[in-house]
This record gives structure tokens, C-alpha cells and sequence, in this order.
């Protein structure tokens, strides 16, 4: 029995194991500032990490006698570090924004209507980063 004409295995020999994500990518070709920006996203992350764990460093430090967070304050007011650091934000905010709307194509929304429930599941996701965003600034500022 050939295999290739059988029912059972296609010819193309194509086998679903749930990783294609074709629905979910663009089918235009992006702009190269926009691809660059999307490539940017882990090296902004990996940033936010080191300035984090570099001010944690700092304020150990500080608390056994030395003026190591002044110097961390110092590092963050440098003209080049707030440029890096204004482009990082822009970087996380273009990544919640296509993570979020990535979000609804994933999910399935099988019952009533799909745009509007993707709607939906978008305004909940921007509503609850949103008022946890406000939560924690209060929290600083206090």
C-alpha cells in the first residue's frame, strides 16, 4: 500500500501540533522602524532588569553607611541614561499594545459576537493595567 496516496497521511506530509501562529502575525510587511522597534523589546527588558537590580544593589549598600544611592540617583539623572530609559518606556508600551491585541486573535471567543467580545477582552486587559499602574504610583507617592 503506497503511503503517500493514503487517506490517512497526506502528501504534503504537513502535521498540526498547534504552533502555527500565521492567524496571529500581520499579513503586510512591516516598516523597518516598526520591525526594529518589535526586535528592541528583550534589550529594553533586559535594561529595566539591570537598572532595577543595580538601584536594589545601591540601597543595600546605602543602608550599611555608604552613599551608594546617590550615586544610583546620579546614574539616573545622566542625560543619555534618561534618553535610553524614554525609549525603553515607548518600547513597553508598543509591546502592551501588541500584546493585548494579540491576546484576543489567541483566545477563543466562540460564543456571541467575536469583535466585540475581543473588544471587550482588550478594554478589560488596558483597564486593569491601567488601575494597577495608578495603584502603585500612589503607593510611591505617598
Amino acid at each position: 500500500m503506497n503511503r503517500e496516496n493514503n487517506d490517512k497521511n497526506p502528501a504534503n506530509h504537513y502535521q498540526d501540533n498547534g504552533n502555527d501562529i500565521s492567524h496571529i502575525q500581520p499579513k503586510s510587511k512591516r516598516t523597518l522602524l516598526f520591525s526594529i522597534i518589535h526586535k528592541l523589546i528583550p534589550f529594553s527588558m533586559l535594561w529595566v532588569s539591570l537598572i532595577l537590580m543595580y538601584g536594589v544593589i545601591c540601597m543595600y549598600t546605602n543602608a550599611v553607611g555608604q552613599d551608594e544611592f546617590y550615586r544610583f540617583i546620579f546614574f539616573l539623572r545622566h542625560p543619555i541614561v534618561v534618553a535610553i530609559n524614554s525609549l525603553v518606556l515607548f518600547v513597553a508600551l508598543l509591546h502592551s499594545i501588541l500584546w493585548f491585541n494579540s491576546t484576543t486573535k489567541i483566545l477563543p471567543l466562540n460564543q456571541g459576537n467575536q469583535k466585540s467580545r475581543a473588544w471587550l477582552m482588550s478594554a478589560g486587559l488596558w483597564i486593569v493595567t491601567i488601575a494597577i499602574s495608578i495603584f502603585l504610583l500612589l503607593l510611591v507617592l505617598k
